[in-house]
């Protein structure tokens, strides 16, 4: 039954991509709407967004429409804002369960995935989901991991590194090192390739310990869940910042994952928290039986202890990501969805609620989410302007007055098709009764 649901689909979704495909010698045309280009905290009413195979070409004062081969969306009452970007996911074991990640991402207007824990796999399922018909995410490719346990002499370094950059992968996860010597190779081999560093900071297992001046010297041009920062005395971190600020350096928070994890919720709550109905009962009930049985066993004034001590954490988290926002370091953002009761797309606008507690305003927490992500990858996209690629979202509310603002997307906008209000919510209940199935 299930396997008959998954080709049914399969071809529903075919069939949903044959309808939504923008006819690439019409403009598209998005009407009278309120736009939020992201280039400036502010809201321009009235205008016309015009799209032509793809690009932005127009962006002016509402006015009769005279083209009459446009497709036209009446944008009246709505605001347009740069869709989202997720800079830190985990891809499933599955293709199957690959695909439903990328529905859940759309849903809630994410068209822009990048890979921290990488596999080389993944070159296939970018060449399938990121085609010229798709209307999926865009993914943005890591190899493998280096761990602590990756045993490789430099001529495997290179021969690993060669073959990340020559099929198309971007930058290379570093999740753990073994000594200072194996990453001194790395980074000369990284340079050597012009091949990007990101990951946790590097510390090493065995072996001298990093010094910050080979760190901040390194291809490194990203920290994961402020690594080298959290946990730090003020000065360190106070210097860190300042070279992080002056080599480009970019941040990515990650707090829903400590979030989620400091024990704060109570069993129904994680129940109910969002994105949790598109988790079958039968896993959400082991989830459940799991976190009872280890909270039981720590007992209550150990769980308590642990609790507090977890949101003493994410207090020092705040201060130093709002320390980050005031230095004009650039961060790009993600909830890091990989563990239980996190779920993919559902999961980006708690992680923005968490960024408010660090006294980041909704434009600054936005453009996290777009502008710097595009920044991040070079990419022509990320802002609302004449000569950008076409990707956005439609919302009723403004969101730079109340986030929640993005829980009502209207449609979605990406790699030249749109994907109307009706068009999500198919794919919303689709998602929805394969878990009941």
């Amino acid at each position: 039954m299930k396997k008959m649901f998954t080709l049914l689909f399969v071809f529903q979704s075919m069939f949903f991509l044959a309808q939504n495909k923008i006819n690439e010698t019409r403009n598209f045309i998005v009407s009278n709407v309120s736009v939020i280009s992201m280039t400036k905290d502010e809201v321009v009413k009235n205008q016309d967004v015009i799209v032509q195979n793809g690009k932005i070409i127009s962006i002016g004062k509402t006015k009769k429409i005279k083209d009459k081969n446009a497709t036209i969306y009446d944008g009246t009452g709505k605001f347009i804002m740069p869709s989202l970007a997720d800079a830190h996911v985990h891809f499933p074991e599955t293709e199957p369960e690959m695909e439903r990640i990328l529905q859940l991402n759309l849903i809630n207007g994410v068209t822009k995935l990048r890979s921290m824990r990488g596999d080389w796999m993944h070159k296939e399922w970018r060449n399938k989901y990121n085609s010229i018909d798709s209307y999926y995410p865009k993914l943005y490719l890591s190899p493998p991991p280096i761990t602590r346990n990756s045993d490789l002499n430099l001529e495997q370094i290179e021969s690993f590194v060669k073959a990340a950059k020559e099929n198309g992968f971007e930058f290379l996860k570093v999740l753990s090192l073994k000594n200072d010597v194996f990453f001194k190779q790395l980074d000369s081999v990284c340079k050597k390739y012009n091949f990007s560093i990101s990951g946790h900071f590097p510390f090493v297992s065995i072996g001298n310990q990093l010094e910050d001046k080979t760190i901040f010297a390194s291809n490194y041009n990203s920290f994961e869940h402020l690594g080298g920062l959290s946990g730090e005395t003020d000065d360190k971190i106070d210097a860190r910042i300042n070279i992080i600020k002056n080599k480009g350096i970019v941040i990515c928070p990650t707090l829903s994952w400590y979030n989620v994890g400091s024990g704060r919720y109570s069993l129904e709550e994680l129940r109910n928290l969002c994105g949790m109905e598109f988790v079958s009962k039968v896993m959400m009930d082991k989830w459940i039986s799991e976190t009872k049985a280890y909270r039981e066993k720590m007992g209550n004034e150990a769980y308590q202890t642990e609790v507090t001590k977890q949101l003493k954490s994410l207090e020092a988290k705040y201060i130093i990501i709002k320390k980050l926002d005031k230095a004009g370091v650039k961060m790009i953002l993600s909830p890091d969805a990989s563990s239980k009761f996190m779920m993919a797309g559902s999961t980006i606008l708690d992680e923005m609620e968490l960024l408010k507690n660090a006294d980041l305003s909704n434009f600054s927490i936005l453009k996290m989410a777009t502008t710097n992500f595009a920044n991040f990858f070079k990419e022509n996209y990320g802002t609302l302007e004449v000569g950008k690629t076409a990707d956005f979202i439609v919302l009723e509310k403004n969101p730079l007055q109340d986030l929640n603002a993005l829980k009502e997307i209207k449609a979605v906008y990406t790699n030249n098709h749109f994907i109307n209000e009706n068009n999500l919510k198919e794919i919303r209940q689709q998602l929805i009764n394969s878990v009941e199935l």
